[in-house]
């Protein structure tokens, strides 16, 4: 028995270390790429970043609270992706705070491509129940050529089978513990993987398998606490040939017209809002660039002839990391809270000009 168990403590004493370390340095509910890196060294937590933001009242409504059976009335709908989500510090509260009612596609109504769902749901009976001005269709870049490479526009999504989504996600939600999601077992690949990735970040800038980029960055003034390096996710960078194609971007730009051109029959305008990739924003801020890896997507996508309209957020956003910080979160793909309002603003101010020009 004695032997037994010194054999089997050279095979659990290490997993024992590990488990613990991992308990003292990661902080396993911060920003997705500190998750996604499994980060031991996060100086700028997202939490402690959104905790400087004053969340404002909730005013802005989803479509799986409404009632479905009534006609609804309002001024702005919005579907998009993650960035879409951000609720109380959302886009869609701020213009809703500003004095627009505004409803929201819940993301799980449109998870696999937003941009899919809307042509569904303008070719059902939705924008006849759901009666609005214009659609604010957002998606992030690194998905825009790909979501639009593949589109029905035939296919439709009525209002009988977005009530039957919303039943189903109510009871896949009282089916689900949020603790276990969180969970990182004892005798999991993530024990071993956090400390190997961790001691990989002082070699290279992607450790084998890891979905992170950390780059050395050249300021130490974009974000809280003074980082002295960038993290970006791995997609934005592997999807970079394909979203600096002229053929792409030009398709891209075909198929928003056509959707404005479908909208526009039911009276409805569309605003397209594209969420920049954060390694293309903070591109001119990395300390040795990859060769060969320069961003140009919104470059060429300004150069095309949009009967949208069309949100600069990569200008807009570009000027003001230039400014000041946390523009994004040091540890997470999205915009923090100054991103959302430089975005609402935007949206706001576009629809007032739009209503002062009629």
């Amino acid at each position: 028995m004695k032997k037994f168990i010194i054999k089997t403590s050279f095979f659990v004493t290490p997993f024992l270390l590990f488990y613990f370390i991992n308990a003292v340095f990661y902080r396993k509910n911060e920003g997705d790429l500190a998750r996604l890196g499994y980060i031991y060294n996060n100086p700028s937590p997202s939490s402690e970043v959104a905790a400087q933001y004053k969340p404002l009242e909730e005013k802005y409504i989803r479509i799986s609270e409404t009632d479905l059976d009534q006609n609804i009335k309002v001024d702005i709908l919005t579907i998009g992706d993650s960035f879409s989500e951000q609720r109380l510090v959302g886009y869609q509260n701020i213009l809703a705070n500003k004095g627009f009612s505004v409803v929201h596609v819940d993301r799980f109504l449109s998870e696999e491509n937003p941009i899919q769902v809307l042509i569904e749901l303008i070719n059902s009976d939705f924008f006849d129940r759901i009666k609005t001005e214009c659609v604010v269709l957002q998606v992030v870049e690194r998905s825009v050529v790909q979501r639009t490479s593949k589109l029905s526009l035939a296919q439709s999504k009525n209002i009988d089978s977005i009530k039957t989504q919303i039943q189903e996600h109510k009871e896949k939600l009282k089916s689900t513990n949020p603790d276990e999601l969180q969970k990182i077992e004892f005798f999991s690949d993530a024990t071993v993987k956090i400390p190997l990735f961790n001691f990989q970040y002082l070699f290279l800038n992607r450790p084998l398998h890891s979905d992170v980029y950390c780059f050395k960055s050249n300021t130490n003034l974009l974000f809280s606490n003074n980082p002295k390096d960038l993290l970006f996710y791995k997609d934005d960078i592997k999807t970079l040939s394909a979203k600096n194609d002229d053929k792409n971007v030009s398709q891209v730009n075909k198929i928003f017209n056509e959707i404005n051109q479908l909208l526009e029959k039911k009276g409805i305008k569309l605003i397209v809002m594209i969420a920049p990739d954060k390694y293309d924003l903070y591109y001119p801020y990395i300390k040795n660039k990859p060769k060969g890896k320069e961003p140009l997507f919104f470059e060429k996508l300004e150069k095309e002839k949009k009967e949208y309209l069309y949100i600069p957020s990569y200008s807009i956003l570009s000027d003001m990391i230039k400014k000041e910080k946390d523009v994004y979160f040091y540890d997470d793909t999205h915009w923090t809270m100054k991103g959302s309002e430089a975005m609402s603003e935007s949206i706001y101010n576009m629809i007032q000009n739009k209503k002062a020009v009629e």
